[in-house]
């Protein structure tokens, strides 16, 4: 995720400071919608009443509550770009390339707008809508739409601070040339086949109808090239969606869709829950729960050699339970972690990867970000993926014990001696940890009992989370108005994502790619655990490369009917893609767990981390075959539920 400075450098920060305030709105109004689905629960427990249709009214209020967000991820350029190439990309091309990023995104959220606005005029003609309370689906579009607007005005904004930005560079640093190259491709594909599609679109839409699978492989190949030249992921995946549908079924069609499904998806009855969570994480980190984890297995674990290092990757899956997101955990832990470690008289090479991969729970340990967007776009169950990383999450803590075990016993000087006096501080720790572990049981384990659903859960967990954070103390205006904005920021660039994917896998899918796909796996006779083998090496590059929620949106059009196909179920497929995308975090030269080390502490050299973090990619390696030999490590759990 990249935040570029724009509207922060100086102009137009009157439209940060506005969106600032609608952001604030939207997450205010998420906040009370956990509040009355808590109020609801307990009416249902207590009294055996519960708020007819309750669904319908919070489907709606977050459906707008997040697009709400939108303008103030759009203000504070919170978009998913992959930085690979960035340092061989010199000032002036970089600077220009954000101003084309800049274009795309007005134009992705100005056709959102124009679309959903006209969805909004024909709903409204029509009388729609919803099922139960009757509830006219016009007024919903209507806000959408003008959520979207805000952004696009936004955009332009953006893309003139962009502009001045370019115009005034004069950095000398040269591009190295496979950049131009790549740049140079990109806008010839491009130029190519927009010329083709205007001066005979009849001929250009018969090619693509005939030729589903080059349609494909060229939107993939200008997918690539695209992220490689660093231009927003959300924006590349819409347009590319957008500009394949065309020839299948017209423009009006197509960019109808684009809305539509964009609509649908806020509307879901699920939408509500990865806010929720989001807020849960935001406001258990405000409440410190990080410190209460890692004292607490520093009590447990401080009297065994390496206890440091144990004591970080439990309060990492810790603080995973609460957070959800594998980058967070790893720069919350490192600046707490690492100058422990150092004091204490910890090899840098043993430190910096026990925080690197630790972080990799954060998204493995339910609740978590990244498994519920795969619910979101497989329509699996967000509870039973939740429960199926229950177990992969043990054995994963498991396995990195054993390699901080391994690299005690091999190197014994990497570590100080074991303090023995630390299970003393055992009970003030665990009386200060209690609540987080409290809250963690009620929201899982309340979700595996069948007490409440995920969205329920999500709620329970956000409302637990504000209420520990006030009884600590922590609820200044600041903290507020932190966790707003990251809650905001995440959401924004989670859903722009989204949107972008909903809209590419309907071209991949649309033109039948992934059936295509799967007859030619099938005419190879190879067998599935071939095949499953060759998707893990795939994930594995790919997870060094990008973020776990873009590997997603790429990949998933085209691998879950593959998956299904060689008659794997997804919720055993969707914990090992989490395992493998996140196993890239730590893996060289790329992982981005490594430079978020780094950045943590410049001191360590960047060489040290990657050769630490060796024994925990082998126990990950450990882990895949483990989980590939006993599927039933993940589908087991769900299955007594």
């Amino acid at each position: 995720m990249e935040q570029a400075k724009g509207l922060g450098s100086g102009r137009f920060v009157w439209v940060k400071h506005i969106t600032g305030v609608i952001s604030i709105i939207s997450i205010s109004a998420a906040l009370l919608g956990a509040l009355t689905i808590v109020v609801d629960v307990l009416g249902r427990w207590l009294f055996g009443v519960s708020v007819f249709a309750l669904n319908e009214i919070m489907s709606t209020i977050f459906a707008i509550a997040i697009a709400l967000t939108l303008p103030a991820g759009a203000a504070n350029r919170v978009n998913l770009k992959i930085d690979l190439l960035a340092h061989h990309t010199g000032p002036r091309l970089t600077a220009w390339l954000k101003v084309a990023g800049s274009i795309m995104l007005f134009v992705f959220f100005a056709m959102l707008a124009w679309r959903l606005w006209g969805l909004a005029i024909r709903y409204q003609g029509q009388g729609r809508a919803s099922a139960l309370l009757q509830l006219p689906l016009a007024p919903t579009y209507f806000a959408i739409a003008l959520a979207m607007a805000a952004a696009a005005i936004v955009q332009i904004f953006n893309t003139i601070d962009d502009l001045l930005d370019a115009l005034d560079e004069r950095g000398a640093e040269r591009s190295h040339p496979i950049v131009w190259l790549l740049v140079a491709a990109f806008v010839v594909l491009v130029g190519a086949i927009a010329l083709w599609s205007l001066l005979d679109f009849d001929s250009y839409s018969t090619y693509v109808m005939l030729h589903p699978g080059t349609a494909a492989l060229v939107g993939f190949a200008l997918l690539w090239l695209a992220v490689l030249i660093q231009l927003p992921l959300a924006t590349v995946t819409a347009l590319i969606g957008v500009g394949g549908t065309i020839a299948f079924v017209g423009s009006n069609a197509s960019m109808n869709t684009f809305a539509g499904d964009a609509a649908d998806f806020l509307r879901n009855d699920q939408v509500a829950t990865l806010p929720m969570f989001l807020i849960m994480g935001a406001f258990s980190v405000a409440a410190g729960v990080s410190d209460d984890l890692f004292r607490l297995g520093q009590a447990l674990l401080g009297r065994f050699r390496g206890g440091l290092a144990y004591a970080t990757i439990a309060g990492c899956a810790g603080f995973g339970a609460v957070s959800g997101n594998s980058i967070a955990t790893s720069a919350t832990f490192g600046r707490m972690a690492l100058p422990a470690m150092k004091q204490a008289g910890y090899a840098p090479t043993l430190s910096t990867a026990s925080v690197a991969a630790g972080g990799t729970l954060g998204a493995l340990v339910p609740p978590s970000g990244v498994i519920i967007l795969f619910a979101l776009l497989t329509e699996t169950s967000i509870g039973d993926l939740f429960v199926a990383a229950m177990i992969p999450a043990v054995l994963a803590i498991l396995l990195y014990f054993g390699a901080v075990f391994a690299v005690v016993r091999m190197t014994p000087s990497a570590v100080p001696e074991a303090d023995h006096a630390s299970l003393a501080d055992f009970g003030p720790a665990l009386r200060g940890s209690f609540p987080v572990v409290l809250m963690f049981t009620i929201v899982i384990g309340g979700l595996y009992g069948g007490l409440f659903t995920a969205t329920e859960s999500a709620a329970v967990g956000a409302i637990s989370a504000f209420v520990l954070a006030w009884m600590r103390g922590r609820l200044t205006r600041a903290t507020i108005l932190q966790v707003f904005a990251e809650t905001t920021a995440t959401t924004a660039m989670i859903y722009a994502l989204i949107f972008g994917g909903l809209m590419f896998a309907f071209f991949i899918n649309l033109g039948g790619a992934p059936d295509m796909v799967s007859a030619w796996i099938a005419s190879i006779d190879a067998r599935p655990l071939f095949i499953l083998a060759l998707l893990i090496v795939i994930y594995l590059l790919l997870g060094s490369i990008m973020d776990s929620f873009g590997v997603m949106i790429i990949t998933l059009p085209v691998v879950t009917p593959i998956i299904l196909d060689l008659g794997y179920d997804m919720l055993f497929w969707g914990i090992l893609m989490l395992v493998v995308v996140e196993i890239g975090m730590i893996t060289p030269p790329f992982g981005m767990n490594l430079f978020i080390i780094k950045s943590i502490d410049p001191e360590v050299r960047l060489g040290t981390v990657m050769r630490g973090v060796v024994p925990f990619i082998i126990a990950d390696f450990a882990k895949i075959i483990i989980l590939v030999a006993f599927p039933a490590l993940a589908l087991w759990l769900p299955s007594t539920m």
